[in-house]
């Protein structure tokens, strides 16, 4: 009989993703994102927090339903350094 493959992989590491990677990722997508948002200075702020659950369902979905490990870390690792980059240049300067 054919051995079928476990429907999650990785299940610690999945979890430690979906739980405490989304959570930073989303965060730091919410604080980043005032800085490229067309709008004005206090919607910048408002719709940001606005999305904030949008932007960690949408994370948590596809940390929970993408198969490879390694690509869900390095879109979170992305992402967040992406924003950490807005972040850093629009408060230096």
């Amino acid at each position: 009989m054919a051995r079928s493959s476990a429907l999650f992989s990785a299940p610690k590491t999945r979890l430690l993703a979906c739980i405490l990677g989304v959570l930073i990722t989303a965060t730091l997508v919410t604080a980043g994102s005032a800085t490229y948002l067309p709008f004005n200075e206090i919607d910048r702020i408002g719709v940001p927090i606005l999305l904030f659950p949008v932007t960690w369902s949408v994370l948590f979905l596809y940390a929970v339903i993408a198969n490879s490990m390694w690509r869900i870390w390095a879109v979170l690792a992305v992402l967040s350094l992406v924003h950490v980059g807005l972040i850093y240049q629009h408060l230096a300067g």
